[in-house]
This record gives structure tokens, C-alpha cells and sequence, in this order.
């Protein structure tokens, strides 16, 4: 008989504690989407300190945006004509308040491409994180992926450059 009763008290103090358990997790709210990091910048600053500063998606939705309609090459995986949403890479440079001789791009995977300076001033990659409206996720090659604009520039529509055009980004370093 006592055994049973032990048995029994251990059992409604198990069936309490997961209740408040549930209880207390349902009540905690999740952080908005739009306060997470999304994008970390890295950089050098002019006294030799590394800096680094880190966006959510409201902080790039508060930069000027830009928007490209294009189809990109098909070895990126993403067919279709889509509209590309985000922001130039040269606005992003300007949040650290230095020039940059390249831009070292690097995915969730630990891949990176360096885009030379050069490519900033002729093409004006896009630094997207919304295609046809909306947010990218990392099943969709997001949070960010950096866009060439293909369809304007021919010579754009080579390995060289599809290499940098990395998906999945969360770091930029400005060299």
C-alpha cells in the first residue's frame, strides 16, 4: 500500500513539473525574426583595431535599398527571372567608414570569395536578402547572396564571376 502512495505522489509531481514546465515555455516570446544578426561586417579601422559591426534584417532594411530583376546563370541553381532586393555593396562599405582594396565574402560553410574593388566600381554587386518580395532563408540560398547584375554586363557570364556570387553569406570583411 505504501508503495503504491509513493509511486503515486512521484507521478503527480512528474505531471506538475512538466505542466509548469510547458506552462512557463509557452509564456516566453521567441525574438522577432528581425532582431536576429543576419550580416557581420568586419574591418580594420584606422588605428589598426579590428571592428566589426552586426545587422538584422531591420538594420539593412534602413540602408538604401536596391532592387535588380534578372535571371541568374544557371550553374547558381536558381532558375527563373526574379526581382532581387537588398543593398550595394559599396553602401555597405561605407558603414565602416573605410575604402576597401577588396571584400572577402564568406558563407555559413566557411566558403569565401574576394571581390576586387574594381568590381564595386564597374558592376555594383547587390547584397540581396529578399528575392520576389521575400526574405531569403538558408534553404533558398539566403540569409544573403551577393548578385551580379548578369543581364547587363556580358563579360559578367563567366566562372570568375559566378564563384563570387556566394549565397548563404553571414560575414563580410573589408580589406
Amino acid at each position: 500500500m505504501q508503495t503504491r502512495s509513493i509511486i503515486g505522489c512521484i507521478g503527480v509531481i512528474t505531471i506538475l513539473t512538466l505542466l509548469t514546465s510547458m506552462l512557463a515555455s509557452a509564456t516566453e516570446t521567441p525574438l522577432p525574426v528581425r532582431s536576429k544578426t543576419l550580416l557581420t561586417l568586419h574591418w580594420t579601422d584606422a588605428q589598426g583595431a579590428a571592428s566589426k559591426t552586426r545587422l538584422t534584417l531591420q538594420d539593412l532594411d534602413n540602408l538604401p535599398q536596391t532592387t535588380r530583376t534578372l535571371e541568374l546563370p544557371e550553374s547558381l541553381g536558381m532558375k527563373g527571372r526574379h526581382s532581387w532586393q537588398g543593398v550595394s555593396m559599396s553602401e555597405l562599405i561605407k558603414l565602416s567608414g573605410r575604402s576597401a582594396e577588396s571584400v572577402r565574402v564568406v558563407a555559413l560553410n566557411g566558403y569565401y570569395a574576394s571581390v576586387p574593388f574594381d568590381d564595386l566600381n564597374n558592376y555594383d554587386p547587390l547584397v540581396a536578402y529578399r528575392r520576389d518580395g521575400k526574405t531569403l532563408s538558408i534553404r533558398e540560398k539566403g540569409p544573403i547572396i551577393l548578385i551580379y547584375p548578369f543581364n547587363k554586363f556580358k563579360v559578367l557570364n563567366q566562372q570568375t564571376y559566378i564563384n563570387r556570387s556566394v549565397w548563404q553569406i553571414n560575414e563580410i570583411h573589408i580589406e
